[in-house]
């Protein structure tokens, strides 16, 4: 006869003891990894590049990498007078694009694509860490610093079908089911746009293209062919599914968005959503701050500010609403991590560039049930069907 407590305690048995089948699982299909293919940047300054992956077995991750020899920034660096933000690599980057087999084309933009792998990060410690690797801080704090005289570099995943960190099944892109290529487009910015100098020292020169620009691609070979799907089932006659982390529509920019009375909402309205159910609206703001001696925007444009208020309305029916600035407790307790990195802020100071430590801090409106990521298996989540506009409120 059961208890009355064994009968309020669902769930299935474990074996918390002995291995078996049910709390041990293996591979099935034995793979091999490399790194091996990369394919150079055919425009080292502003301007598109393609990396082209043609059907095999499985990729996974995709890295740009962009970068400087060290004798190249000798001169441009000397005085402190010239600087790079922390994350200047997303800056080069104007647009990246994508296509899968047969499948139209869809875009990031460079700050679009900081956000994403933010967002899909775990732990605040991985996030500054996709920061500092997307491009170091390069800047002077005292008058007349010594050149910098190692290279840089930047990283940046293309988190495509595979997030920017090893948590969860991050299953691959099995290729071998294609029967067109995998097409991958950088579009670069010139280099003033992200280059910042200090007009009232005297300034050199700055790099105009990369020294090092490049596509590469993690991949998992199976050690016998015999086992892919193909060599098994007609896929003539069967279809393959395969789940994304997340889909990103392409961004949406509002400028001028700003009020003098604090206490005054400024309403925006996003249209156009492709057919399918939205999970999450992700917003940045970026700060335009004048600064003395300096034209460029782009010194603080990825040090991004939390807006006092945010709400997000749906046919007149309001879904996340966070006043007071209480997104950073909402997200923080409906994720994993903070929505935000660690920044710095560059300022000018005399002739040089002087850094500062600052917050930058994003905003996830969810319309869906949060959820974590599931270490066994992929988890889907409904969305919400949006059939024509939605109203968000800063």
């Amino acid at each position: 006869m059961s208890s009355s407590q064994a009968l309020v305690r669902v769930g299935e048995m474990l074996d918390m003891y002995y291995t078996d089948h049910e709390n041990c699982k293996k591979q099935s299909i034995p793979v091999e990894y490399d790194t091996r293919y990369t394919q150079a940047f055919t425009n080292l300054a502003s301007g598109t590049s393609v990396f082209t992956l043609p059907p095999s077995q499985g990729y996974r991750h995709v890295v740009i990498v962009l970068g400087w020899n060290a004798g190249t920034l000798t001169c441009p660096t000397a005085g402190g007078v010239n600087a790079l933000q922390r994350g200047w690599g997303y800056q080069a980057i104007n647009q990246v694009s994508f296509r899968i087999g047969g499948s139209s084309q869809y875009f990031l933009t460079g700050a679009q694509l900081l956000a994403r792998n933010l967002r899909l990060c775990r732990t605040k410690e991985q996030k500054n860490s996709i920061l500092s690797l997307g491009g170091q801080q390069i800047s002077g704090g005292t008058v007349g610093t010594a050149a910098t005289t190692t290279a840089q570099f930047a990283y940046i995943p293309v988190s495509i079908w595979c997030p920017p960190s090893e948590d969860g099944i991050a299953i691959p892109l099995p290729s071998d089911l294609l029967s067109q290529q995998v097409q991958i487009t950088c579009q670069l910015n010139p280099a003033s746009a992200y280059w910042l100098t200090n007009s009232s020292g005297t300034p050199a020169p700055i790099p105009a293209a990369f020294d090092v620009a490049y596509f590469q691609v993690e991949q998992l070979q199976m050690k016998d062919r015999g086992m892919a799907l193909a060599n098994r089932i007609n896929m003539n006659e069967h279809m393959y599914s395969m789940p994304l982390p997340t889909f990103d529509q392409q961004e949406v920019v509002f400028g001028n968005v700003s009020t003098a009375t604090p206490s005054v909402s400024v309403p925006l309205t996003l249209t156009g959503f492709r057919a399918g159910e939205v999970k999450k609206l992700q917003i940045w703001l970026e700060p335009v701050v004048t600064l003395a001696n300096c034209s460029s925007t782009a010194a603080q444009s990825l040090r991004w500010v939390l807006p006092s208020g945010v709400e997000i309305l749906y046919a007149g029916l309001k879904y996340s609403t966070y006043l007071n600035g209480s997104s950073a407790i909402w997200n923080l307790i409906d994720g994993t991590s903070p929505a935000a990195v660690d920044q710095s802020l560059l300022t000018t100071s005399s002739t040089y560039w002087a850094s500062s430590s600052s917050l930058s801090q994003y905003v996830e409106l969810p319309f869906a049930q949060p959820t974590g990521v599931d270490y066994e298996a992929d988890v889907l989540v409904h969305g919400k069907e949006i059939n024509n506009m939605v109203s968000v409120c800063c």
